[in-house]
């Protein structure tokens, strides 16, 4: 079978769990399912976003987007890391996940309790008195989502991401059909709440309809005990993430206004769709799968290469080719009044790299039981990150956008180094696996940066405007990026190569292709 020759240093076998056919069927599956789920997720979201940017304010988007970090930051809290133990538990007793799940609903019930209490001084802090009660109605959705959480843990132990995948689908649409409705009744800001309740609405619905377990009250705190202060590391470390990624937005509405969080955010939206559709399918599987083999080095580094490998091919041409265009593809989606935004993602295209390893060092590091080396990731980021803020902000929004992404490649050194000394997986092994679609996606990159200069220069110059319109020549330039990235990544790796004679030797007549029918 054709490889992409990305084998690790040999460490002496063990007889630990392996990547072995099994395994990789399993991953292979779950990630088709988890890729399905994700692209109908980010592509009606996407739909959705647009649609909303288009009919709600840049101060609503900005309102929002306050709302949600807030209400981010409590989910965090209420789960504390609980949901998470069900993947990592060897055996699952009925004690433990009847202490997972009423552990989980009690947190999320005082959560809720303290965001309603907070939720006026918070809007006064941030100078936006419109977003407290949005804000307290939307906490309902802490108590509301445990009721599924364990469930769905509960299924994708099993890998049963199709019923996950299905469960996505079905609360997506429904909470952003209802979205939609809302905001052509002129709800505004409200629109965006209905949205997000609907959907966790069905998500509980549909995940206990996927896993028929039956909660009991078996619930004992030294179970609750020992899994708190496994997963205390791994909750601190959620939280100080989601501070790195979202503290910029708090620090912009409080120091520039609303309208330039709304700004910020939908530049971050649109590469954040892009990363989540790309990265996050294989990223989500990862913890599955290198759980699995976390006891033989060799087995493990060829799972996290397999992973990666797979996941830098989508994630690589998307970000660069996305960072490309953004300039003229987010005015031409979202409408003129975001053009500022376009110039913002452009920005954040350029972490295409450490974007990607960064969504494996959770699961890599966090299989191998290194939640403390995750924290101390988390926390350097953390610092970086307010003192880039906080000193750059007074210099505007690219200001902020770019120590955002000086900081990704700050930290990357130290996440390889520390992957290195707790799996032996080092940097050699990491690049063998990213080098190929890495160099596609540059050389990808070159001719698109050429080709959208030289359309707008000879539109300038000609006397006949060279003017497909915004939309016809949006798309064209996505397919010519997608036409070199294809065969500069085949050029280059055995393994695509192989891949692409496998579907034309199924779509194609024998006699069309060399060797075929020998």
């Amino acid at each position: 079978m054709a490889s992409d020759s990305i084998t690790p240093d040999e460490p002496p076998a063990s007889s630990g769990a392996r990547f072995d056919s099994k395994l990789r069927r399993q991953s292979k599956q779950s990630i088709s399912w988890t890729i399905l789920r994700f692209a109908s997720d980010q592509v009606f979201s996407f739909v959705v976003f647009v649609l909303m940017a288009r009919l709600l304010s840049r101060a609503d988007i900005g309102a929002f987007a306050l709302i949600s970090i807030f209400a981010l930051v409590f989910r965090t809290i209420s789960m504390a890391g609980l949901v998470e133990t069900v993947a990592r538990e060897r055996e699952l007793s009925p004690a433990f996940m009847d202490t997972v799940y009423r552990s989980h609903m009690g947190f999320s019930l005082i959560t809720c309790t303290f965001i309603v209490a907070v939720a006026d001084p918070f809007a006064a802090f941030m100078n936006a008195p419109q977003i407290a009660a949005p804000l307290q109605v939307l906490s309902l959705t802490l108590p509301i989502s445990s009721l599924g959480e364990t469930h769905l843990a509960l299924r994708l132990r099993e890998f049963g991401h199709k019923t996950t995948a299905l469960r996505s689908v079905v609360s997506g649409i429904g909470g952003g059909g209802a979205a939609i409705a809302a905001a052509l009744m002129g709800f505004g800001l409200w629109a965006l709440v209905i949205q997000r309740i609907l959907t966790v609405v069905i998500s509980v619905v549909l995940s206990r309809q996927a896993y028929r377990w039956k909660p009991g009250w078996n619930w004992q705190w030294s179970i609750l005990k020992r899994n708190l202060s496994i997963n205390g590391s791994l909750t601190a470390m959620q939280l100080v993430y989601l501070a790195m990624s979202r503290m910029q937005e708090l620090v912009i509405g409080n120091v520039i206004g609303i309208v330039a969080v709304g700004i910020y955010r939908t530049a971050w939206r649109t590469v954040d769709i892009i990363s989540i559709g790309a990265i996050r399918p294989f990223s989500s599987v990862a913890l599955q799968t290198l759980s699995r083999v976390k006891e033989d080095p060799v087995e493990l580094a060829h799972a996290y290469q397999w992973v990666i490998s797979k996941a830098s091919a989508l994630s690589f041409p998307a970000l660069v080719g996305f960072g490309i265009l953004a300039p003229e593809a987010v005015p031409v989606v979202f409408g003129a009044k975001w053009a500022q935004a376009g110039d913002l993602a452009q920005i954040f295209a350029f972490m295409a790299v450490p974007f990607t390893l960064n969504q494996f060092a959770t699961p890599s590091l966090g299989a191998l039981g290194a939640a403390r080396i995750l924290l101390f990731i988390a926390l350097a980021q953390l610092a970086l990150t307010a003192i880039l803020t906080f000193s750059l902000v007074r210099f505007g929004l690219f200001a902020v956008a770019c120590g955002f992404v000086a900081r990704a490649y700050i930290i990357l050194p130290v996440q390889i180094y520390m992957l290195k000394r707790v799996s032996g997986i080092g940097f050699r092994q990491t690049w063998n696996a990213i080098w190929r679609p890495f160099a596609a996606s540059a050389i990808m990159g070159v001719i698109l940066y050429l080709l959208r200069h030289s359309t707008v220069g000879l539109a300038a110059s000609t006397a006949i405007p060279f003017h497909l319109g915004p939309w016809i020549a949006l798309l064209l330039k996505v397919a010519i990026g997608a036409l070199v990235y294809g065969l500069m990544l085949i050029s280059l790796s055995p393994f695509w190569r192989a891949q692409a004679l496998k579907v034309c030797r199924k779509v194609l007549p024998n006699r069309v292709l060399p060797g075929a029918g020998a």
